[in-house]
């Protein structure tokens, strides 16, 4: 099988797989949104995000480092995977206490914080399965990852629905995710020994490169979940839980959106990078500009048609509840392709061993999110913090360019925005002819309006043809 149809395979599975679990992720959140109103899904989503900045002291960067090493040779399974578990057993323990005692020192009602430690408990148990989960994207056998990421999702809603059909509350909800982590920890082994039978390998002498070598993916991690959620923890402690609220009706259908997509596809590319960039170093060039490509084709439509019907994606998500959301909606709506190209330049660092400049490149624009924010969110509230994301996203994909340009070489991406842009503003326009149509019925109108525009405009040339060809040669 060859490099293309190998990521197309594991795009496709994963693919599947995180549409169906998004498929569930949207019934799931709207429907405890609609249950839960402004208020305590504002707490819902604090908690969450909360528990989650502590990652990075359960797994440093292990989970990332090891997919690397393995996928460039496979001997090492044994010794990095039973090494690395015995560490973030560790490290997990850590993570909670630090999370209970971090939350005690703030001013939050005791109900606020026993939803934390669920969910902190929760978020480490899921942080630890990763370990195993490197070995399958080591490997490629993505369809591993999809498997137990749609039981996960099918525990999660199932729980949602008992929750508002008993007339439960938050912190039931709270128990379901505990309940999900646990199942997570056991599919994962599980599903390891089919792959590689393992055979413990204690190595104490590998825990201090190790934790060295991964600590830069482990700071990545962090600075990505404070660019990414700083804002929700920065609109709690000063507008409250029903501006999060607010703001997470608008934020998490699209960052759901961006998080599948950019994960389906630097999932795949990931370990081929890595083995690449140690075997075939010039193929990279290639990868990079030819996914980036496809991203764009996709990424500005979805984005312009989010920003054109956020009015009705609002009303249909939500039952003519949260119209407050509506203007954040269309700002966020901007950020989505910007988030999928730098998920693919960020991919391309990593895989060339320059981990710590992508760390510097996140922090940087954490740095920068959170001081866009502090002045932002007080005058503007969930608004400013919607503009502070656009902003640093734009930030983010601009630096990551600027150090692949510096340490590898210039990648033509820019160039390839004209077509797919020209292409979905007129979609845009288009859609603004015909507004009281169906909502699904515009959606596939204006898609098939899009292809054919993009046709019309000569985007593909014989070079995407021989792909297409080369992806079904063997379908």
């Amino acid at each position: 099988m060859s490099t293309v149809q190998r990521i197309t395979k594991n795009i496709a599975i994963t693919g599947l797989s995180q549409l169906t679990v998004s498929i569930l992720g949207f019934v799931y959140v709207l429907s405890i949104a609609r249950y839960l109103g402004e208020g305590e899904f504002g707490k819902y989503n604090f908690a969450l995000y909360y528990a989650t900045f502590f990652v990075i002291i359960a797994d440093p960067g292990i989970s990332n480092f090891i997919i690397r090493e393995i996928a460039r040779n496979k001997e090492l399974t044994n010794e990095y995977v039973t090494n690395a578990s015995l560490i973030k057993s560790l490290t997990s323990l850590i993570a909670f206490g630090i999370i209970v005692a971090s939350i005690n020192l703030m001013h939050y009602p005791q109900s606020t914080k026993l939803i934390v430690y669920l969910f902190g408990i929760y978020t480490i148990l899921t942080s630890f399965s990763s370990t195993f989960r490197s070995v399958y994207q080591a490997f490629e056998q993505m369809q591993f990852t999809a498997a137990v990421d749609v039981v996960k999702q099918l525990i999660l809603m199932i729980g949602a629905l008992t929750v508002i059909y008993s007339k439960a509350g938050l912190l039931e909800l709270a128990y379901c995710y505990v309940l999900t982590g646990i199942t997570d920890v056991l599919l994962n082994f599980i599903f390891l020994k089919t792959i590689q039978s393992i055979r413990p390998k204690l190595n104490l002498a590998l825990w201090k490169p190790m934790i060295i070598k991964a600590f830069p993916f482990g700071l990545n991690s962090f600075f990505a979940v404070f660019f990414f959620k700083i804002d929700t923890f920065m609109l709690s402690v000063i507008k409250g839980d029903i501006e999060v609220g607010i703001y997470s009706a608008a934020y998490t259908p699209l960052l759901v959106l961006s998080t599948v997509t950019s994960y389906m596809i630097t999932s795949a590319i990931y370990p081929v990078m890595s083995k690449n960039f140690v075997h075939h170093k010039d193929s990279l060039e290639l990868i990079t500009v030819s996914i980036a490509r496809y991203i764009i084709i996709i990424g500005f439509p979805i984005s312009v048609g989010c920003l054109v019907l956020a009015d009705r994606f609002i009303n249909l998500f939500y039952a003519d509840q949260y119209s407050a959301s509506i203007f954040v909606f269309q700002i966020l709506a901007l950020f989505i392709p910007l988030r999928l190209i730098s998920g693919v330049t960020g991919t391309l660092l990593t895989s060339m061993d320059k981990q710590n400049i992508r760390t510097f490149s996140v922090a940087l624009c954490a740095i920068i999110n959170i001081a866009l924010n502090a002045v932002m969110i007080p005058k503007l509230g969930s608004t400013g913090a919607a503009i502070s994301t656009v902003v640093s996203e734009l930030c983010l994909y601009i630096i990551f360019l600027v150090f692949i340009h510096k340490y590898y070489k210039h990648l033509e991406i820019i160039q390839h925005f004209t077509k797919p842009v020209i292409a979905s503003l007129l979609m845009g326009f288009f859609i603004t002819t015909i507004p009281k149509l169906n909502l699904y019925v515009l959606i596939t109108i204006s898609a098939i309006f899009y292809s054919v525009v993009l046709l019309f405009l000569g985007t593909f040339n014989q070079e995407d043809k021989n792909l297409f060809k080369q992806i079904f040669k063997s379908a």
